[in-house]
């Protein structure tokens, strides 16, 4: 007589292999890679929706406050880069686009206005294609766990610190 097949055993391995297909699919937060350097040592995480962080801001400091300017940021790059934000690096890619070239080649190249630009350039660095290095400079990397090695990857300098021998 054949052995009985067990479906619940069964359906446990199913769920299983979906559940990592599913985990290989979904894109890494920055957060979860785990870049090294000092521009990301500190993760933002505003609590709530972003009309309560935003109203809650607007409340205490007030909504033409340098932390209302501040959070507007915060709750922006949330959107790219997912629950926590390394607003240093953030900001300091920001500077990198607002004071170098990049973004307006980039722009050029693609044949999108430079706006989309700078969508694009901090999408790729949430998603760990490109990153700020200690110098401040923007670097194209190879996160750890693509390609062969287990370690973040410097491969390309993309822009110098545009804040002269500033390192914020």
């Amino acid at each position: 007589m054949a052995a009985k097949k067990k479906p619940a055993a069964r359906r446990a391995r199913e769920a299983a292999r979906r559940a990592a297909v599913a985990e290989r699919a979904r894109p890494k937060y920055l957060y979860d890679l785990k870049p090294p350097g000092t521009y990301y040592r500190e993760w933002d995480t505003p609590q709530g929706t972003d009309d309560e962080a935003m109203n809650r801001v607007k409340r205490d400091f007030g909504p033409d406050s340098d932390v209302a300017l501040g959070m507007r940021f915060i709750l922006e790059y949330r959107k790219t880069y997912g629950p926590r934000v390394p607003v240093m690096a953030a900001r300091q890619l920001d500077q990198i686009v607002v004071r170098t070239d990049l973004a307006t080649d980039l722009a050029q190249t693609m044949g999108i206005p430079p706006e989309e630009a700078r969508e694009h350039l901090h999408t790729l660095h949430a998603r760990g294609i490109l990153l700020i290095s200690d110098d401040g400079s923007l670097w194209m990397t190879v996160p750890p766990g693509f390609g062969t090695n287990d370690h973040w990857t410097f491969v390309d300098k993309k822009a110098d610190n545009p804040l002269e021998g500033a390192t914020e």
